[in-house]
């Protein structure tokens, strides 16, 4: 039997232990070591050390029978540099798209939720894709993305409104794929407490945190 992860599933692996992030519920789920152990093993296409638990995460709707999504934790290349923290220029980031950026992604927090943003955000990347002609994705160019994450910290100041990792994150994003730079934001968390957060990192550079905060974190889903 084929098994692949339920569309609105990710999870990252932390020790022996799982945690999913459930974006229709819009919440993280912490698996056990006997759980976490059965999607290791269909991640590898191996026997389950336990049929009872496969049929328990089938039922809890985390996995699903078929063929579909791969069964494998979020992927990210280590972090290694903050932009915030290197020396160099910033800008092209001014305060009124800031605002606009910022207040767009809370009111879609708000209004729709995380999936439906997320579906939303996934429809503007691929729009701006297609409007920059290229065929394997946005550019990765970290010496340009760097100078926007700056300009955007920069310009952030004058948004009305705390900081929030997630739309904060979401903001970042919007403007650098809107000038045509390849980011991620990932959602990651860290156990014993359980804490959660969110960051925009192009391949190795993070460009919405310093370094250390955001290598604290597993990642559990990539956007």
């Amino acid at each position: 039997m084929t098994y692949h992860l339920a569309p609105h599933i990710s999870y990252g692996v932390i020790g022996r232990r799982a945690v999913m992030l459930d974006l229709a519920a819009d919440r993280y789920l912490l698996l056990g070591e006997a759980e976490a152990a059965v999607l290791a093993a269909l991640a590898a296409s191996e026997p389950p050390p336990s049929s009872a638990l496969v049929e328990t995460l089938l039922a809890r709707r985390l996995i699903r029978a078929g063929r579909g999504e791969a069964i494998m934790p979020v992927e990210q290349p280590p972090p290694l540099m903050s932009a915030l923290e290197a020396d160099g220029r910033s800008g092209g980031v001014s305060s009124w798209e800031a605002i606009a950026s910022v207040a767009r992604a809370r009111l879609s927090l708000r209004f729709l939720g995380l999936a439906r943003t997320v579906s939303r955000w996934r429809a503007f990347r691929m729009a701006c894709v297609r409007r920059a002609r290229r065929q394997h994705g946005l550019a990765l160019d970290l010496a340009k993305a760097a100078v926007v994450a700056r300009g955007f910290a920069e310009a952030r100041i004058a948004v009305p409104a705390r900081r929030l990792c997630v739309p904060d994150s979401l903001a970042l994003a919007r403007c650098l794929w809107r000038r045509g730079l390849a980011a991620d934001v990932y959602f990651g968390v860290q156990l014993d407490p359980l804490l959660a957060h969110s960051w925009v990192q192009s391949d190795s550079l993070v460009l919405s945190d310093p370094l250390n905060i955001a290598a604290d974190y597993t990642p559990v889903f990539k956007l």
